[in-house]
């Protein structure tokens, strides 16, 4: 019986044992990818952005009393396309598209700012206009051209950097197609509206949307002779 009690004794002492850096080392990885998993868990920061105070229709132009501050969370990628509070209000620009009150200012639905000038409609067909994708706050130069097949022909820049404050489509009645654009309003410098208004009345209207300063590039006029 003796000699059975030594035998296991000793069987006992030969039992590695815990060494206690090691159980700390796996302790602290534990802890350390709990908490990491706890930061991808948590929400965004909050940030701030301008809204709008009101309902607002494409085509308007902001004005300080347009717009309030929020505060609202989402990805890189959202938060990049929103006008955020320290960048400077959007003053003066136009809308594209129409805004719920309470909907963040979204940086792709911002036309180009409008300055002080005249308005004025003009009609125009699809096929002069961009297959008709014009919309409120586009930047657009509007072209005209006269005596269309003669030594006459000319085309001439009647408008610059005018830019679309509402666009008006087919309700679809007289053979029209329903959406089909019919015509523009656009805002324009004092001078360049009554040339538009001649030009609508007297020769065909061309829109080319612009992108960039484009101030003093590009030719004006254009006649048949060119081509000879």
């Amino acid at each position: 019986m003796t000699a059975g009690f030594a035998t296991v004794a000793r069987v006992g002492r030969r039992l590695p044992a815990i060494d206690v850096r090691i159980v700390a080392g796996v302790v602290l990885v534990a802890i350390s990818i709990v908490g990491g998993l706890r930061l991808t868990q948590a929400p965004p920061p909050m940030t701030r952005v301008y809204v709008a105070a009101s309902d607002l229709d494409a085509g308007h132009v902001l004005t300080r009393a347009d717009l309030t501050v929020d505060q609202v969370r989402g990805s890189d990628t959202f938060i990049a396309n929103l006008e955020r509070v320290g960048h400077g209000a959007p003053l003066g620009r136009a809308l594209r598209v129409p805004l719920r009150s309470g909907a963040p200012v979204s940086i792709d639905g911002l036309g180009a700012a409008v300055p002080p000038g005249r308005e004025i409609t003009v009609p125009v067909t699809p096929e002069h206009a961009l297959g008709g994708a014009v919309r409120p706050g586009d930047r657009i130069d509007v072209f005209a051209s006269f005596d269309k097949g003669t030594d006459a022909a000319r085309t001439v820049t009647v408008a610059r950097a005018a830019t679309v404050r509402s666009v008006t489509r087919s309700d679809g009645l007289f053979g029209q197609h329903a959406g089909a654009l019919t015509a523009i309003t656009v805002a324009v410098e004092p001078d360049a509206a009554i040339a538009l208004a001649f030009a609508a009345r007297n020769g065909e209207l061309d829109l080319v949307r612009t992108h960039g300063d484009l101030s003093g590039q590009g030719r004006r006029r254009f006649t048949v002779d060119a081509l000879r």
